[in-house]
């Protein structure tokens, strides 16, 4: 190619670049780079940078972006980091825990006439969420906003996440209540997250009322937002509100697995309703939900804790003849 003296312009290299980044081969990019001026004569600017550097950190090789960035932006090139750059280094810092180091690198950002963005902010705020600096990390939300920088539902569901971790749902609702003022509206993933903090901490009836919410500004929950509640319910011993969230979730086109079946058919022979789990069991199967060794086990299992051990072994038998192997856990009667 050399001899025949072609041209090759930045935006083939960048093609290849991204080629190299589907076969994960960060290594044969970063050299490619290192020979376009010299044996392709093509003049390499920070979009070609940025390329490599995410081919390198999609692969997960966080030290080896380190290295990469320091050599290009600290040698002789004449390439300066765009904010793609900074955004993508202190993922790669964030990511090795160097979080000191990555808020260091943002506070360089004005001096190279790069402004953070709200990507930058986020990566940032999630760095210091898992290194449980969560007061640092809404320290830089208000930060953030008034340098007119305005958050995203991602940056919220970051700190939300973080603070649900800790428990500390008072300022959960705060977060979303500054959502909502700042014409933010909390997405799927916010309510799971908010949902599954207030049932850690036992708030099922908050957690109800969210789901309520929800669906009121036309939020759509999933079968993670029921599963996480109706798994709460059935251990706060309340497996019958866990079946009438069964009902609202298949009554809005849903459909409950297993998992969400096994939990209440166990809840309700626990709670010494059988008659209800019963009635649920022959739902489930009327609905086409194929049974599976979890859902059968909680079955035998109940019935045995009622001492009907001939139907247990009709359903012992049925599970069998379906090809469905059953487990070796202990059944209680």
């Amino acid at each position: 190619m050399k001899r025949e003296r072609r041209v090759f312009i930045e935006k083939i290299f960048i093609l290849v670049f991204r080629v190299y980044g589907r076969a994960h081969l960060p290594e044969k990019a970063m050299e490619l780079f290192g020979r376009m001026v010299d044996e392709f004569q093509c003049r390499r600017t920070v979009r070609s940078f940025n390329s490599v550097l995410n081919v390198v950190i999609q692969e997960g090789l966080f030290h080896r972006a380190l290295e990469f960035y320091d050599c290009v932006v600290g040698g002789k090139t004449s390439i300066s980091p765009n904010v793609l750059s900074f955004n993508l280094i202190i993922k790669a810092m964030c990511k090795l825990g160097l979080v000191d180091r990555a808020i260091e690198v943002f506070r360089e950002m004005p001096a190279q006439k790069c402004e953070p963005d709200v990507f930058t902010y986020c990566t940032l705020m999630d760095g210091l969420c898992k290194e449980d600096r969560i007061d640092e990390a809404v320290l830089l939300l208000d930060e953030m906003q008034i340098e007119g920088c305005f958050p995203s539902s991602v940056t919220f569901n970051v700190l939300i996440n973080g603070l649900c971790k800790k428990g500390d749902m008072a300022r959960v609702t705060k977060l979303v209540d500054n959502m909502f003022l700042k014409g933010c509206v909390p997405n799927e993933v916010t309510c799971n997250t908010i949902i599954n903090g207030l049932c850690l901490k036992g708030k099922l009836d908050k957690a109800v009322s969210l789901l309520e919410r929800m669906v009121a500004s036309k939020c759509v929950p999933n079968a993670v937002t029921y599963g996480t509640l109706i798994n709460g319910l059935v251990k706060q011993g309340r497996s019958v509100d866990g079946v009438c969230l069964l009902s609202s979730l298949e009554e809005r086109g849903h459909h409950g697995n297993a998992y969400l079946y096994s939990a209440l058919v166990s809840g309700l022979f626990k709670e010494g309703k059988s008659e209800e789990a019963m009635g649920l069991w022959k739902k489930m199967v009327e609905k086409g939900c194929q049974p599976n060794v979890v859902v059968y086990s909680a079955l035998t299992d109940g019935l045995c804790r009622e001492g009907k051990l001939d139907e247990a072994k009709e359903i012992l038998c049925e599970m069998v003849n379906k090809g469905c192997m059953p487990t070796l856990s202990p059944i209680v009667p």
